[in-house]
This record gives C-alpha cells, structure tokens and sequence, in this order.
C-alpha cells in the first residue's frame, strides 16, 4: 500500500502495491534507509551462525544480501534465493563470490531443488509474507538433510497484530508491504 501525504495535512491518497513490486521498488534504498528490524535481524544472524560449517545452505529471502556473505564464508555452496529481481539485482553487485549462485524464485511456488540437497536453511524476515506457511515448511523439510538446521528470524506475531508492517519512505510517500496475518491453532 502507498500513502501519499499531501501538504498542509490533507487527506492522504493510498495505493495498494504488492509484495514484489513493493520490494522491487524498495531494492534502490533498502540498504540506505533507516531500518531497526533489518539491523537486528543481521546482528542476531552472524552471532547465530558465524561459528557454524556448512557444505551447501540455501538463503530464502536473501533480499539486497545482507546475511549472503556471512553464509558464503561458513558454506561451501549458497544458493540465494528471492522473490524480487530488484533485491536480487542489488545483492549480485555487492558480492561476487565463486560459491554464491543468486535465483529470483517464489517460495511460494513449488521449489527446484533436489530432496535433501541443504545443510543448513535460513529465511529472514520472510514469513510475514507468506500466507500459506504450511507449504514453505513442507518445501523446507523436503530439500533439508537429515540433521540440517533451519535458522528462522522473523517479525514477532504480536509486532503484526498490532499492525506493523515493513515499510518505507521515498520523498512525501510512505509504501507499507502488505503481510497476512498467520494464526494457528495449537492443535
């Protein structure tokens, strides 16, 4: 969704956006723009998995590649994946390494990779996208070895039931990025 705000605060004109096009868009600030979750997010990354060794990790959401070049020094092979060409775009001119294969892919489609062919998988600040999280875990547990591990870092539910929502801003326009809202039950 964009929101224009006009000046002299008059009512705001709104827009809907999707999910792609919104990151695609965002792709020419992203690493510029003021963004506390993405910060963390990062900080959080490397104290959990700078000490681990991989052969073979798959990045689900590797955006402008924040967390590609920690994955490529702790694995032998990285397969980069996201959703955005732009975010992809952005990552291939930051890092070029021999190890790093990029791959604009929907997750939410079924994946290309062979069964039990990652080590180690990471998604951050994916999820919230996501509508279907049955189908992402399923996909996941299809292509993660026999004792791989899943690292997952994403938005606490409580942070989206109260409406936040990533975002930016580009001059007067603030764009907010559509994420459903996912409740289970316990069962």
């Amino acid at each position: 969704m964009k929101v224009n705000f006009p000046p002299e605060g008059g009512t705001p004109n709104i827009h809907q956006m999707n999910v792609q096009q919104a990151y695609t868009d965002w792709s020419a600030t992203y690493d510029q723009d003021r963004n506390l979750t993405r910060d963390l997010d990062e900080m959080i990354t490397r104290e959990m998995l700078a000490d681990l060794s991989s052969n073979s990790t798959l990045e689900i959401g590797c955006g402008t590649g924040k967390n590609t070049a920690l994955l490529a020094g702790i694995s032998q092979h990285v397969s980069a994946v996201d959703f955005s060409p732009g975010m992809i775009e952005k990552a291939r001119t930051k890092l070029s390494s021999d190890n790093v294969e990029f791959i604009v892919a929907n997750i939410s489609q079924p994946w290309s990779f062979a069964d039990r062919s990652f080590d180690l998988i990471t998604c951050n600040l994916v999820l919230e996208h996501i509508a279907d999280l049955s189908f992402v875990f399923a996909e996941a547990a299809r292509v993660l070895r026999q004792n791989g591990r899943f690292f997952i870092s994403e938005l606490h539910p409580f942070r989206q039931y109260q409406g936040t929502q990533a975002r930016f801003q580009r001059d007067n326009e603030t764009t907010q990025i559509p994420a459903p809202t996912n409740c289970h039950s316990p069962e």
